[in-house]
């Protein structure tokens, strides 16, 4: 990892968190795809009970429109680490928890490499954290 971290908030966590878990878990239940909160608390957030896929879920406070209001999606480089195995998805909702954005492990692979990484000012870490750019078009877009 490059960069500054932005720091464990117990309180982001706590406010942020079980909701997303819930959420996405009912969204992929209506797809058929049953999933379960990873027991690895360290871990991805969320893994199919059947090992096919694990989530990693993102709750973004700022997405409080219907379309996804930035050309790309800023997935942190903290996060890299759950992205190694091609089985690991990311999900992203929107601030009221009506919107996902999801991307597959294997297309965000292609992603994640150091010519998509770039350091982004925000409000945890007003320097020196970085993120990885995702185009939108690699995001499945649903409302929930």
């Amino acid at each position: 990892m490059i960069g500054k971290l932005k720091p464990f908030s117990k309180s982001l966590h706590r406010s942020n968190d079980p909701k997303s878990r819930k959420v996405v878990k009912e969204y992929l239940k209506q797809r058929g795809i049953e999933v379960e909160d990873n027991k690895d608390k360290y871990g991805v957030d969320l893994v199919a009970t059947d090992g096919s896929m694990k989530i990693e879920v993102e709750h973004r406070s700022v997405w409080d429109t219907k379309i996804f209001p930035f050309d790309t999606v800023n997935i942190p480089e903290r996060k890299g680490k759950f992205f190694k195995e091609k089985s690991v998805s990311y999900a992203i909702l929107s601030k009221d928890y009506s919107r996902i954005g999801m991307i597959k492990g294997e297309e965000l692979k292609k992603h994640l490499i150091r010519e998509n990484l770039y350091m982004n000012p925000n409000k945890y870490v007003k320097k020196g954290e970085y993120f990885y750019a995702v185009p939108l078009e690699a995001f499945q877009w649903d409302s929930v």
